[in-house]
């Protein structure tokens, strides 16, 4: 049986002293910011991938805070534009296509916005703002973009060291003081987490103990991924403690990775690796217990709807990366080469293999215990 959902909102925090002090050493060159009582409108170049989409979430709350009767509209790559659907400060969501179809796209939207900003840093982004011919155009001084830019923030490399959430957040300062933030939340309707549990009961499983989802997949590489045979007995432990439901989940590209875990386990799963929309696997999400995961978008998006997670580190850097909650147990095992932000591995992943299954067992038994 699936257990109840439920989504809390976090209120608004004050941002750490490090994090100000090191938002005070960025500077904004070009053109002033525009008037907040003359912006009606505002377009927001969204990240390319689910993991930094939901980073950048927190920015769509600092630009209400600074323009609060703009109408926020953002732009998105299909994968990650269902993301933004729900959001409070989100008026609409426009797809940014592939292929050449994607300048027709910007070339229609000129007219439209006072103010554009690039959370990218690539140079497309900041192209993309210019073609879509918003008067005022910021983002970061990077990637040979600055012509693009009416306004361009420099001294990044000054946030090396801090989350990726306050990176995105520190853009917001060629537009005023940044004080304040809420961290990532998702949005759900009620709907939509009722679906999600239906999807789960159809899995017909047998057993009466909470829903944990596995994600073994990561879209980075295999320097990201536990392998597929601790995933399977971490799940046949689950399994015999706490008679867990187990589901498995992860995108298209993940599904190898999931055969690999169902084939190892002896009492099958609920597969749903490749065969949800974003939406529905947010919903899924939502109704789980917990979650255990690699480094992967699914992982932040838990993080952004409040499910206790377990998140596994190889190659990369929780603390610019890692799951932005206090309901996360993250585990990494660094070595000297760390973080080597590489896809694959030429020794063999020992940060990956030096993480044992009754280490990430133990992790989630702490917070299996306190919904038992």
């Amino acid at each position: 049986m699936v257990g109840q959902a439920h989504l809390t909102v976090i209120n608004e925090q004050t941002l750490p002293p490090e994090v100000q002090r090191r938002f005070q050493e960025l500077r904004a060159t070009g053109r002033k910011a525009p008037n907040p009582a003359e912006v009606r409108s505002i377009l927001v170049r969204a990240p390319n991938w689910v993991g930094d989409a939901v980073m950048s979430l927190p920015a769509l709350g600092g630009v209400r805070q600074v323009f609060p009767q703009a109408a926020i509209t953002v732009l998105a790559v299909p994968r990650v534009a269902p993301l933004f659907s729900e959001h409070p400060e989100v008026a609409e969501v426009i797809l940014y296509p592939p292929g050449p179809e994607k300048w027709r796209r910007l070339w229609a939207l000129r007219g439209r916005f006072d103010l554009a900003l690039a959370l990218p840093n690539s140079l497309e982004s900041a192209l993309g703002l210019w073609l879509a011919g918003a008067p005022a155009r910021v983002g970061y001084n990077t990637d040979a973009r600055r012509p693009f830019l009416t306004t361009a923030v420099g001294g990044r490399k000054g946030l090396k060291g801090l989350h990726q959430v306050f990176y995105y957040l520190g853009l917001l300062t060629a537009l005023g003081p940044v004080a304040s933030y809420t961290p990532p939340t998702l949005f759900l309707t009620p709907e939509e987490i009722a679906a999600a549990a239906k999807l789960l009961d159809h899995g017909n499983v047998a057993a009466s103990g909470p829903w944990v989802g596995l994600s073994p997949g990561a879209a980075y590489g295999p320097a990201k991924r536990w392998p597929a045979e601790r995933f399977a007995a971490l799940a046949q432990e689950l399994q015999k403690e706490f008679r867990a439901n187990i589901v498995l989940l992860g995108g298209p590209d993940d599904q190898e990775a999931g055969e690999q875990v169902k084939a190892l386990m002896p009492q099958p799963p609920v597969d749903l690796v490749g065969r949800t929309s974003l939406r529905q696997a947010l919903g899924v999400l939502a109704n789980l217990q917990l979650l255990i995961t690699n480094d992967s978008g699914l992982m932040h998006a838990a993080a952004a709807l409040r499910t206790p997670l377990v998140a596994i580190f190889g190659s990369t850097d929780p603390v610019a990366t890692g799951p932005f909650t206090s309901q996360a147990a993250v585990i990494h095992h660094p070595r000297d080469c760390a973080p080597c932000l590489e896809r694959t591995c030429p020794i063999d992943y020992p940060c990956l293999t030096d993480i044992t299954v009754t280490e990430v067992l133990a992790a989630g038994r702490a917070w299996l215990m306190e919904v038992a």
